[in-house]
């Protein structure tokens, strides 16, 4: 009768264990992991709560989830240690951090001799020694006695006894993550059905999607947005070591932000393959010994500064392209000629003679062969292991655009030493470059004031008013959409002009390795300026902090992407040419084309027909020789400052009336 009351007894406390564990599972991981364990025995260990939350909790939350997490450990590991009739666990786990501290006696002030203390106390001799010794002791106690040393030690084994209860649940109930473990219990269960509805059944399976994916690998699947991608990325890289694989840095930032040391690490070594080489970016490469062009047929001596095709090319990179835009045009061309060298000649750039470059050129240019190793099949990233040199077959005008950068590159380097002649020298044009026609690509007066009219609003968004701001400060400069993009307010500065009332505000333009130039911005950019910002909750441009961009995003503030820009000048240019099509049928045909440099076109002859210098012009755009903008002569439009100034605020009349 006995034992049966107490198998009975056993299944009820069983039974109320069961579901006391499955009251808690709502509330805790899935799995327990050692991060989880880690932070609980910080808990512990009596670090407070913000510092655990800043180690070990999800950055996109504030500390009440990581004290939630806390609490739904505690009854976890309590009840499972009941589960194991581990009763010493359960008990010693579910103790806060102040119930056995480590005991540390008040300082005690510093206490007098004996001697001093019966001058003060008793300086007439009425107790006797005894009486005074034990007077002395209850005013200036000892630092240690036996009570105190007692309950230091009962705190410190308590200490030891709780380290080693955790210690028992980490060994029997902590997990490691593995690639092939399937995502449920990994992550919070909304993210993991969003994973799941994507097709990703394991871990390896996220992995291999952000590698192939990028940075924006959330945008293929549904309803899994940055932050919540953001968390699955930070618990990836904090259980890197156990999944044997650490994200790549361009799986985890924009292509933008990537460095040349990025690019190199996704390519495999680069190895000669029999007559094959195997084709890769120029900052990936890797060249043997025999083909680096040390020792190449066409070089002029060892008196050179670089020894190797490679650093020579990016020797003449740094010398001679002044934008990120030339640069990467430059990179390509050099790119191109030195894989081909390589691969198809099974040489060195600085080996090559006249006849192969002629062959380059001419025969190899308008249709590169073979096109699995030369032409991507789709478009891809530098980064990519299936990268090509070449989308396709080349036009007339774009080999002669290739013959001209490479002959200029291989002129610099017999300047520099490094090669004997150059091969290209000898090489006819392949077509005769078109005369440049600004006209094609400009808006005449009555087409500009169509599109600032549709920009016009009685109220605006953010975006409206951004849109409006930028087509302003585009007309007003005629900047490129890559300085669109990169301009911020620390680069404005406020002066004089001897023929101008009031002050006139300056923006300096960075041009890579050339010296900054600086544009003038009429009064109605800095006053459209003013008004962008105070939408964004900031004050004077002057005062904004350090990189705070002119042109923002709507969401979060931050610069728009040269990209970005293009995409706002082409809905302003499709909303333009709308308008003028509703006016007139056909007469918005011309806008439709429309690009961010039209409004660069556009500002230089509105400029020049209005009578402003041409070399003030020149110096405006950034152009390195003055012929380059005396190329807008030929149009008779009205702009520049003033003029600028003059048109917009017209336009900003006749739409309010």
């Amino acid at each position: 009768m006995a034992s049966g009351k107490a198998r009975s007894g056993q299944r009820s406390a069983q039974s109320a264990t069961d579901a006391a564990l499955e009251n808690v599972r709502l509330r805790a991981p899935n799995r327990l992991t050692r991060q989880h364990f880690a932070l609980y025995r910080g808990y512990l260990d009596g670090v407070s709560e913000a510092q655990l939350h800043a180690s070990y909790g999800d950055a996109s939350t504030d500390v009440r989830t990581t004290r939630r997490l806390i609490d739904a450990l505690r009854d976890t590991l309590s009840v499972l240690a009941r589960r194991a009739r581990d009763t010493e666990a359960a008990h010693l786990l579910r103790l806060r951090p102040g119930s056995i501290p480590l005991f540390e006696p008040a300082p005690a002030a510093v206490a007098p001799t004996l001697e001093d203390f019966r001058e003060r106390i008793d300086p007439d001799g009425v107790y006797s020694e005894s009486e005074l010794l034990a007077l002395y002791e209850e005013q200036h106690p000892p630092e240690t006695s036996p009570a105190i040393d007692r309950r230091a030690a009962r705190n410190a084994r308590l200490r030891r006894r709780q380290a080693d209860a955790l210690a028992r649940m980490e060994a029997s109930l902590a997990q490691d993550p593995s690639p092939d473990h399937p995502i449920d219990g990994w992550f919070e269960p909304a993210i993991t059905a969003r994973l799941a509805a994507a097709g990703l059944t394991t871990l390896a399976d996220v992995i291999g999607l952000i590698e192939r994916r990028r940075h924006r690998w959330h945008t293929a699947v549904p309803r899994l947005g940055p932050k919540g991608a953001q968390r699955v990325v930070d618990w990836l890289q904090l259980h890197a070591q156990a999944l044997r694989h650490t994200l790549s840095p361009a799986a985890l930032v924009p292509r933008r932000q990537w460095r040349p040391a990025d690019v190199a690490l996704t390519q495999a070594p680069q190895t000669a393959e029999g007559d094959a080489f195997t084709i890769a970016p120029l900052e990936a490469l890797r060249v043997p010994a025999a083909l680096d062009g040390s020792k190449g047929s066409n070089r002029a001596g060892a008196g050179a500064r670089f020894h190797t095709d490679i650093r020579a090319i990016f020797a003449w990179l740094d010398a001679r392209s002044n934008s990120v835009h030339t640069r990467r045009a430059y990179r390509r061309e050099a790119e191109r000629l030195l894989l081909w060298a390589l691969a198809e000649k099974g040489k060195p750039l600085s080996a090559l003679d006249s006849a192969e470059c002629a062959e380059y050129i001419g025969t190899f240019l308008p249709n590169p062969r073979p096109a699995a190793r030369w032409v991507a099949t789709h478009r891809g990233e530098r980064c990519f292991a299936g990268w090509r040199p070449f989308a396709g077959p080349l036009s007339d005008r774009s080999r002669e655009t290739a013959r001209s950068i490479v002959s200029a590159m291989c002129e610099w380097l017999v300047g520099e030493g490094y090669l004997a002649v150059n091969p290209f020298a000898q090489l006819a044009r392949v077509t005769t470059p078109p005369v440049f026609e600004s006209a094609t690509r400009t808006l005449d007066p009555a087409q500009w004031t169509c599109v600032l009219q549709s920009v016009e609003r009685a109220e605006y968004s953010f975006s409206e008013h951004r849109d409006r701001l930028a087509l302003l400060l585009a007309y007003a400069t005629g900047l490129r959409r890559a300085e669109l993009a990169a301009a911020t307010t620390d680069a404005l500065s406020v002066g004089r002009l001897s023929d101008v009332e009031g002050a006139v505000w300056r923006l300096a333009v960075n041009q890579g390795q050339s010296a900054a130039r600086t544009v003038l911005l009429p009064p109605v950019v800095v006053e459209t300026l003013r008004e962008n910002l105070a939408l964004r909750g900031l004050g004077n441009p002057l005062d904004c902090a350090e990189g705070t961009p002119i042109l923002a995003q709507a969401r979060g503030g931050h610069a728009l992407t040269p990209d970005g820009i293009g995409k706002v000048f082409k809905s302003i240019f499709s909303n333009a040419a709308a308008f003028m099509e509703s006016r007139a049928p056909g007469s918005g045909r011309h806008l439709k084309n429309a690009s961010t440099h039209w409004l660069r076109h556009t500002h230089s002859t509105h400029a020049l027909g209005h009578g402003a210098e041409l070399r003030e012009v020149s110096a405006g755009l950034g152009h390195a020789d003055v012929y380059t903008t005396a190329l807008y002569l030929k149009t008779e439009d009205a702009g520049r400052f003033l003029g600028v100034e003059k048109l917009i605020r017209s336009v900003s009349v006749i739409r309010k009336t």
